[in-house]
């Protein structure tokens, strides 16, 4: 045999053993749960490709994984269905983990909606710089390749500290992780997912509050911060929605000035602050926000025309002119 064949050899069997392995995600996540909303979430950041994909797992009602270095992806469902059966978190992880002889290169942590959780860092995982975890009431922090333990102390503190949506903590948290240095290698890609059990009664069909990632980026935070305005800008818009029903017109303005701020290129957020603006009888700037609506998308002059919200404007000049077909 030749040495270039002996090269090659050896070329394509460290391929082989690259495409069948796990791939390795050098990450800090948080996992999480809020009993006041009955939330469940994970976030992630990581200097490989497609972390908010591999990462996270969460069951609403349920419990919530995170796993990672070489991320075994099976561990979320098999995590969840152990949590079902009445396995505690701790139960959990050492029953997955017993089952995988692939566990040393493991990182994993698990979450129930008791608040409890565990976590399980293989003796491979430990030999790559930091690694290990910070756990706190209701959430743990665990991370591998990290440039040192600040990274996993500055997200448990941040996400403890930080109020407002779990969402919103969460991309504190990691931003905060990222200035103690995060995964030593840098950044790449990143991720939150937020789960709720749909309400009782409720029209919705969405159990994904939150569902957001960034799979390659040189700043992942940037573009996952303007994916979070989106989603949140949804969430502000069905808060207003709803006021609206309840005759809570001011407070029904407040919230869907939110979402028009957070996405103003949206039709859909400047129509409902047009209408917002009507029910307040704050007629002229209906008629403005009305005609952005319109500057974005045309098609929406016959709804407006025909939008019962809208009567009041009705006998305004300017609006007949908006709703005209040219």
């Amino acid at each position: 045999m030749t040495m270039r064949t002996a090269f090659c050899l050896a070329a394509l069997t460290a391929s082989a053993l690259a495409q069948t392995s796990d791939p390795w995600f050098s990450t800090f996540s948080i996992i999480a749960w809020n009993p006041d909303t009955k939330e469940l979430g994970v976030a992630v950041e990581s200097r490989a490709f497609g972390a908010g994909a591999a990462v996270p797992y969460a069951i609403p009602g349920i419990g919530a994984v995170a796993t990672q270095a070489a991320a075994n992806r099976l561990y979320g469902a098999k995590a969840i269905t152990l949590l079902q059966k009445g396995l505690t978190p701790a139960e959990v992880v050492k029953r997955i983990t017993d089952e995988d002889t692939g566990r040393d290169s493991r990182q994993v942590a698990v979450i129930d909606i008791q608040g409890r959780s565990a976590v399980f860092t293989g003796k491979t995982t430990l030999t790559h710089v930091f690694a290990g975890h910070v756990t706190g009431k209701n959430f743990s922090v665990q991370g591998n390749t990290l440039a040192g333990e600040e990274v996993v102390k500055a997200v448990a503190a941040t996400y403890e500290s930080t109020k407002g949506s779990m969402a919103e903590r969460f991309m504190a948290a990691l931003v905060a992780g990222q200035s103690k240095g995060g995964d030593r290698r840098g950044m790449q890609s990143a991720g939150i997912l937020v789960v709720r059990p749909i309400p009782p009664g409720s029209d919705s069909t969405v159990e994904r509050v939150v569902d957001i990632r960034v799979d390659d980026a040189v700043d992942p935070f940037k573009e996952l911060r303007r994916l979070l305005n989106l989603t949140m800008a949804g969430t502000h818009a069905q808060q207003s929605a709803q006021l609206a029903k309840e005759s809570k017109f001011a407070d029904a303005l407040a919230e869907q000035k939110q979402a028009v701020e957070m996405n103003p290129r949206n039709e859909g957020t400047h129509y409902a602050l047009a209408q917002r603006y009507t029910q307040n009888h704050e007629f002229v700037n209906a008629i403005v926000e009305l005609r952005e609506a319109l500057t974005i998308q045309k098609n929406l002059r016959e709804q407006a025309s025909a939008d019962p919200v809208f009567a009041p404007l009705r006998d305004f000049v300017e609006f007949k002119r908006l709703i005209q077909t040219p």
